[in-house]
């Protein structure tokens, strides 16, 4: 009689992410658990309630949002308050969210992995200390700024990439400069959109959000959130294929980066100063 296997957990690396989440488990478990007294938190029971159960009432589908906002507000001010394991624990309670959020960043960049995880962890603490606990869709606010600090990573690289050389050569910059992520970055700070569009675009588009989860986080019906994002890309679209925005630049000719390292393969430079069809002389003969 067939049984069903039990997926194997996958083993966790020294990665940014990766410790954080092993630094979570050890707040969390053991006789004195990081805990949240939920006394008058919509959603939560009158009782100090574990981090890691709260983890898991965050991620189940029928936790309103409303309750989703309280509890991550709860938890923003003991982190704005006290810091140190309060500001861990709500990183581990959200990291589940933090990785989709940088989930394609990575896998257009897999070189800089550790990086952009780290950064997006270096952005998200800086956006906790200076929040609103009360702000409305909190924690999607908290998972932008967290990508927002990863792309700004790979925007430098890129810039740094793209300098020219002596003689610069038109060319398509390193990968992944033409990435969506990358795109709706540069789209916002150049006014085409507003950030929360592109986070609406990215996490139904490329991400895993369902439009109507997204609906639900921003407030609005369906129809009404679909017609947000298409008037959104819309605005990319036009902008994109204007004048305005360049996908080439002048690059020198460089050797692979992280960001390069994604399943292209680049020729080595040609020799310059040959005509075709000539061959070049050989020193040994005279």
């Amino acid at each position: 009689m067939p049984t069903s296997a039990t997926p194997r957990r996958r083993a966790l690396t020294d990665s940014p992410f990766d410790t954080l989440e092993r630094t979570f488990a050890l707040l969390t478990t053991g006789p004195n658990p990081l805990a949240l007294d939920g006394t008058g938190v919509a959603g939560l029971p009158d009782r100090p309630v574990p981090l890691g159960e709260l983890k898991a009432r965050l991620l189940h589908p029928s936790t309103r949002f409303e309750a989703r906002d309280a509890i991550v507000g709860h938890l923003v001010a003991r982190a704005q308050a006290e810091g140190g394991k309060w500001t861990v624990g709500l990183a581990g309670v959200l990291l589940p969210g933090l990785r989709r959020t940088v989930r394609s960043l990575v896998q257009a960049c897999p070189g800089n992995a550790d990086d952009i995880e780290a950064q997006a962890l270096a952005a998200f603490v800086a956006a906790v200390a200076r929040c609103q606990p009360g702000r409305p869709r909190l924690a999607s606010w908290l998972r932008w700024q967290a990508r927002k600090g990863a792309t700004r990573l790979l925007d430098a690289e890129l810039a740094e990439r793209a300098r020219p050389g002596t003689e610069p050569i038109s060319a398509a910059p390193p990968r992944p400069w033409g990435h969506p992520d990358l795109v709706l970055a540069k789209a916002v700070r150049a006014g085409v959109i507003s950030a929360s569009d592109a986070e609406l675009i990215s996490a139904t588009r490329l991400g895993d959000t369902d439009l109507a989860d997204a609906a639900g986080q921003l407030g609005i019906g369906y129809w009404a959130c679909h017609k947000r994002r298409r008037r959104a890309e819309a605005h990319v679209a036009e902008w994109v294929t204007s004048d305005r925005y360049s996908p080439l630049d002048f690059v020198q000719k460089a050797g692979e980066s992280g960001c390069s390292q994604c399943g292209d393969r680049h020729r080595p430079a040609r020799a310059t100063g040959r005509q075709p069809g000539k061959r070049r002389p050989d020193p040994t003969r005279r």
